[in-house]
C-alpha cells in the first residue's frame, strides 16, 4: 500500500503539470516535465521552510514524476 503522503504529492505532481502544460510557451512536454520537477523541490522546500511535515526527497519525486513521465511521453510520441 503506497502511504496515504505519497499519494497527496502525486496528486500535487499531477494538478501542477496541467496548469503548467497550458502555458505553452515552452514545447509542452518540457514545459510539463519541468513543471512537476519545480513543483516538486518547491513543495519540499516550503515544508522545510515552515517546519510543516516531513520534507522528504521521496515525496519531492513522487511530485515530480507525473510531469516527467507526461512530458516524455508526450514528446516521444509526438515523433511517431
Amino acid at each position: 500500500m503506497i502511504p496515504r503522503d505519497k499519494l497527496q504529492h502525486l496528486a500535487m505532481g499531477v494538478g501542477s503539470t496541467v496548469v503548467l502544460a497550458a502555458i505553452h510557451f515552452l514545447p509542452l512536454g518540457l514545459a510539463v516535465a519541468i513543471g512537476g520537477i519545480v513543483f516538486g523541490v518547491f513543495y519540499e522546500f516550503q515544508q522545510w521552510y515552515r517546519k510543516e511535515g516531513q520534507p522528504d526527497v521521496l515525496d519531492a519525486i513522487a511530485t515530480a514524476l507525473p510531469g516527467v513521465v507526461a512530458g516524455a511521453a508526450w514528446e516521444l510520441f509526438k515523433r511517431m
